[in-house]
């Protein structure tokens, strides 16, 4: 965010390293996005 990166590019990049078998990105993906939409002022639940 502070970088101007939408979280669709985090996604991406979450996706890639999902992809390339790191198993730490696969348990902490939704914590990211989580994190994402805290900071963001966004919720993705509402």
């Amino acid at each position: 965010m502070k970088h101007g990166v939408s979280k669709a590019e985090i996604a991406e990049a979450l996706g890639v390293a999902i992809a390339m078998n790191a198993g730490a990105a696969l348990v902490y993906t939704a914590r990211t996005l989580d994190c994402f939409d805290q900071m963001s002022g966004t919720n993705a639940a509402a």
